[in-house]
């Protein structure tokens, strides 16, 4: 496809975003939809998120995609939030609708939906590790696709305490230690590693030891090459999922708010290939 005058262009911003797949992605897909429009990665520096809205406006991007630091910096400098958004106090995707900026959050569903391809059990307890904004997102998505209880477990439990409030009394929060985790961990079926940057060296001293099968631990980290515990959670027989199916699924739906089209997910797989 060429670029032309009239071709559309929908960004990644954040930092970092070199190692980011999100353009191969959407490029794939636009290509096979034959949309007229472009996906790029642009590095923003975190003091910058208040100048987001005026950036999209000035050089006509038609939507973006927000990655860490700036899901939640931004919020306050949108017209208006989704009610996906406003659930997870975070926003991973901004659209344009009649001149003003819409923020969206598709992590929360992105990982539901995977998540439904997979062997889960809904029945039981889950563990949320991290509480940014992939965090919050999935908390309630996961409470609304029938999960009893979570337990979200992060450094600092004054932020996990405050998510905990929203979603009376179904999400026990917790320091992101060992003490915090073993009362966590009981009975749990599904853990989430939601964490980044010195939160992914807090999560490498946590003992799994006394986790057992069927359980499913998946690391949203999808570029991490080597996850904390992914070689303590393989030799114990545990189900590790390296967070791909998320990125494409949360990535599905971004799609189509960017465009309209919907994309189903075994087809949008297909038109990548192996990863």
């Amino acid at each position: 496809m060429s670029i032309t005058g009239a071709t559309r262009i929908f960004a990644l911003l954040g930092r970092p975003v070199h190692h980011s797949e999100s353009p191969r992605l959407h490029n794939t897909w636009l290509s096979a939809l034959d949309i007229d429009a472009r996906y790029v990665a642009l590095d923003v520096p975190p003091d910058r998120a208040h100048h987001v809205p005026d950036a999209m406006r000035t050089l006509g991007l038609a939507g973006v995609n927000l990655t860490v630091p700036l899901k939640e910096a931004v919020l306050p400098h949108l017209d208006a939030l989704a009610p996906s958004a406003q659930a997870a106090g975070a926003a991973n995707v901004i659209v344009r609708d009649a001149g003003r900026l819409i923020g969206h959050n598709t992590d929360g569903s992105g990982l539901v939906t995977h998540l439904r391809t997979q062997t889960v059990d809904w029945t039981r307890p889950a563990v949320v590790l991290g509480a940014g904004g992939a965090g919050r997102a999935v908390v309630g998505a996961l409470l609304s696709a029938g999960i009893p209880r979570v337990h979200l477990l992060n450094r600092t439990v004054a932020r996990a305490t405050e998510v905990a409030s929203r979603f009376g009394g179904r999400v026990v929060p917790g320091p992101l230690t060992n003490p915090g985790w073993r009362e966590a961990q009981s009975g749990a079926g599904l853990v989430i590693q939601a964490t980044s940057g010195a939160g992914r060296a807090a999560v490498a001293t946590l003992d799994v030891s006394r986790l057992h099968r069927p359980l499913c631990w998946v690391d949203l980290n999808y570029w991490d090459q080597t996850p904390p515990l992914r070689t303590q959670l393989l030799s114990q027989g545990l189900d590790f999922d390296d967070g791909w199916g998320m990125l494409v699924a949360q990535a599905v739906e971004a799609l189509t708010l960017f465009t309209g089209h919907r994309l189903p997910l075994a087809h949008a797989h297909s038109l990548l290939g192996p990863r």
